[in-house]
């Protein structure tokens, strides 16, 4: 492939938001921008960028929890792509459709109105990321719709004199946090099957302080250790066909009653969970005779983010549909995005035998916001006290960062490699 052949080079990235929207964002960057002090970037009169997403637009998923507690807040939290103007430059495409399959150099895709497609690619940037249930994860293709469904939910968290929220992962926890804080006089209940909350990478004390925070300063009614076994009437998710998509699935109920595993019985008006979501079934969606870079928690990548396959050096992954161990966060797929783009415009510019930049691992961290005046961080082994962790604390729950770093406000400047 060469700059000087007629079909121009084309790299498709497959999923937006932090991890694809943030590789087209470097592949512009790399490939597009105009180098200071000379009239045209020459490496881009023969690139075509493709970037595909079933939505309109961007979702700061960090902001979900308070989204649905507070609808004006939640009503921020989408920016269409039409909102990033050098997303209309001529040699990239927005395609809003679902991606249906992967081979080795054609995506498969279709529309909401059921129109099929079939997109060549000399390169590719998987970036589908992981689905959750609804309300956490969202089935919604446009910002209209995403706010009329966060409203929903409002209504329902509002009239509910008890909310239970089964799962007590980082969303599950942040969400019980929310609930409380935003509607004090309701009785919030955080039900968990293990004996501390969050993964247990992360040391005993930060997450005994989370469950004290949430007990003794926030009001919750923390239930450890006890795994719902029936729920009555039993919750959307449970009667979902078993392929359906997460976002697809409500994962609430109504006037329930929960029956835990030593017997207890726990009734309330509204339940939420937050108990993770089925696997994302890979193996339909990427056909490839030679895939054994699938596993089951995701997509095997190398240091490169190039898929760990000797055979399909142009296929890229990046962000939570990869099998990284580490806990998925949105720098994190910000991060893989980028250096996946920065190796395809290596290979692009220079040539396959190019040399290609590894990514760096970092120690695992997490940040927990409960409610707004409440939060817990451990980078590492080393918890962080309140004052240090305070400088990174906004307001906004990270939306304008966020929404600046993958690039909505401005136009990505040249960057060499």
């Amino acid at each position: 492939m060469s700059n000087s052949a007629q079909i121009p080079i084309r790299i498709v990235v497959a999923g937006g938001n932090y991890a694809g929207l943030n590789a087209v964002k470097y592949l512009y960057a790399s490939l597009l921008a105009t180098p200071p002090n000379e009239p045209v970037n020459t490496a881009a009169r023969n690139i075509h960028i493709t970037m595909i997403d079933r939505r309109d637009g961007f979702i700061h998923y960090i902001g979900i929890t308070r989204g649905l507690t507070e609808p004006d807040y939640g009503a921020q939290l989408w920016t269409p792509y039409s909102d990033a103007s050098w997303l209309k430059h001529p040699s990239i495409t927005f395609h809003q459709a679902t991606v249906t399959e992967i081979t080795a150099n054609s995506v498969a895709t279709i529309t909401a109105s059921g129109e099929l497609s079939i997109i060549p690619f000399d390169y590719i940037i998987i970036a589908l990321g992981e689905g959750r249930f609804a309300p956490i994860g969202m089935s919604s293709l446009t910002k209209s719709d995403f706010i009329t469904r966060l409203d929903l939910t409002y209504q329902k968290i509002a009239v509910a004199d008890s909310v239970a929220v089964i799962g007590g992962g980082a969303v599950g926890v942040e969400l019980a946090a929310d609930l409380k804080c935003d509607f004090p006089t309701k009785q919030v209940s955080l039900v968990h099957s293990r004996a501390l909350p969050l993964q247990a990478i992360f040391k005993d004390e930060f997450r005994q302080g989370i469950v004290n925070t949430l007990c003794n300063s926030i009001g919750v009614d923390v239930v450890l250790g006890e795994r719902v076994i029936q729920q009555t009437p039993a919750s959307n998710d449970m009667l979902a066909a078993p392929d359906a998509e997460p976002d697809f699935i409500d994962a609430t109920s109504d006037n329930v009653k929960l029956t835990l595993a030593s017997g207890r019985t726990m009734c309330a008006d509204y339940v939420i969970r937050c108990i993770g979501t089925r696997s994302k079934h890979l193996t339909p969606l990427i056909n490839l005779p030679l895939g054994s870079f699938l596993d089951a928690d995701g997509i095997r990548v190398k240091d490169t983010y190039q898929v760990d396959c000797a055979e399909y050096t142009h296929i890229y992954a990046c962000g939570d549909i990869t099998n990284i161990s580490e806990v998925k966060l949105a720098g994190g797929a910000m991060y893989g995005g980028y250096i996946a783009a920065r190796n395809i415009s290596r290979c692009v510019l220079r040539g396959e035998g190019a040399e290609l930049e590894d990514g760096e691992r970092f120690p695992s961290k997490i940040m927990v916001l409960m409610g707004r005046n409440h939060f817990a961080l451990q980078v590492g082994d080393e918890i962080w006290d309140t004052e240090r962790t305070r400088q990174y604390i906004t307001e906004d729950m990270g939306l304008k960062s966020c929404v600046d770093g993958v690039g909505f406000n401005g136009t990505p400047e040249y960057m060499g490699l």
